[in-house]
């Protein structure tokens, strides 16, 4: 996902491009727009990834569609017109940086970006019953044979002496 800002860099500040992405996994479709800032250019994206994982309940793996938007600002490092190495005010240490070849590279920005968008407990569906606690059958393929009934903590004691008198 790479857009060459060297016509961009020459415009005046406040200079925008809008791109319209397709299909580009992990996108499904994005709008870009890159603003131009005095030794940098704002990139603003807006769109939905595919989200690839495995559920938390019942481990069995699936795809999601997620929002996706972010504003970051890529560094210019060498002027369009000389060559020269630009020491740039904009962003930090940690932003990113328009290429030599004056080229913005979004891949990494989109990479990080749909990992904060991914579900922290992602489940395959609202209702996933999950795995059996005891012998580890999928319970959305059927019901196990376990007793799954709580126990009552007070009853702890008894329900052992039970277990050692039948055993």
């Amino acid at each position: 996902m790479f857009f060459s800002v060297s016509g961009l860099l020459q415009e005046p500040v406040g200079s925008k491009r809008k791109h319209e992405l397709g299909p580009q996994a992990p996108l499904l479709h994005a709008s870009v727009e890159l603003v131009r800032l005095t030794h940098a250019a704002l990139v603003r994206l807006s769109g939905e990834v595919a989200i690839d994982t495995i559920c938390s309940r019942c481990l069995a793996p699936f795809s999601y569609v997620a929002p996706l938007q972010f504003e970051e600002i890529f560094v210019q490092q060498v002027d369009v017109a000389t060559g020269a190495k630009v020491d740039s005010e904009e962003g930090d240490e940690e932003s990113f940086a328009i290429g030599l070849d004056h080229t913005i590279d979004i891949t990494e920005a989109v990479r990080q970006y749909t990992e904060m968008a991914a579900a922290m407990q992602p489940l395959c569906q609202p209702e996933c019953p999950g795995l059996c606690a005891k012998c580890g059958q999928d319970l959305t393929l059927g019901a196990c044979a376990c007793d799954r009934t709580p126990l009552d903590s007070r009853w702890a004691a008894l329900a052992e002496l039970r277990l050692r008198s039948n055993g």
